[in-house]
């Protein structure tokens, strides 16, 4: 649900410093119990068929990226488009 909802969120723009915490939990569980046995890469190939390459487990290399860009967006804050910043002006007196 939170995957969902705080996804929804990010893409709209709404709460995205109070979203992005937890969801930068979530990325550091999932990194430490699932992919980090895998290593860094998160595509390798083990082997290829006739009908194309085969790809193994990704590793922890996408979590790192996304926890990244978690943490950019809530250094820079949502857009000019988002719904935090149509909160912020009807807030604003000044427009």
């Amino acid at each position: 649900m939170l995957e969902l909802f705080g996804g929804i969120a990010i893409i709209l723009g709404a709460f995205v410093t109070l979203v992005s915490i937890p969801l930068i939990i979530t990325m550091f569980v999932a990194m430490f119990t699932v992919h980090l046995s895998y290593g860094f890469s998160s595509i390798k190939t083990i082997g290829l068929t006739p009908s194309g390459p085969e790809f193994g487990a990704p590793g922890y290399e996408v979590n790192l990226l996304c926890i990244a860009g978690l943490f950019t967006l809530m250094l820079i804050g949502a857009g000019r488009l988002s719904i935090d910043r149509m909160m912020k002006r009807g807030k604003d007196p000044s427009g």
